[in-house]
């Protein structure tokens, strides 16, 4: 299954999601309960002005096995969210895409684990439409 994640933050003073979400890329990658059971790569928005400097990222693709868990991924963005400054902390909230299924977390909660189970769950029944490629 493939699943696009990113930070957002909902005040642009509170910090640059591109940079939050890249940290977040590179936590995740460190988590063993998530990197043992997912390819993560870094999608990157190519720049429009031709310029030389690195793109920014605007994505997380996480291709998962069968041992994924949606719990390890929200768990993980709390420890995340954690270690953030708190001013930080209450402006940042994790966004799941897959295919036309979108869910917006704010914490680790075990509502929160469920409405990501329910979220991509609903995405694999609705048929292929929904379990193509998200990022296409």
């Amino acid at each position: 299954m493939d699943v696009r994640i990113r930070i957002e933050c909902t005040d642009a003073a509170e910090g640059n999601a591109a940079e939050l979400t890249e940290a977040f890329a590179d936590w995740l990658g460190e988590d063993r309960a998530v990197a043992a059971h997912a390819d993560i790569r870094k999608v990157r928005q190519p720049r429009n002005d031709g310029g030389m400097s690195g793109d920014v990222l605007s994505w997380i693709s996480l291709g998962t096995s069968s041992g994924f868990s949606a719990a390890a991924l929200a768990y993980s963005h709390l420890s995340y969210r954690a270690s953030l400054p708190r001013r930080v902390q209450a402006a940042t909230r994790l966004v799941i895409e897959r295919g036309s299924t979108r869910v917006t977390i704010e914490g680790g909660s075990a509502d929160d684990v469920s409405r990501i189970a329910q979220a991509l769950g609903a995405a694999e029944l609705a048929g292929p439409a929904a379990s193509a490629d998200p990022l296409a």
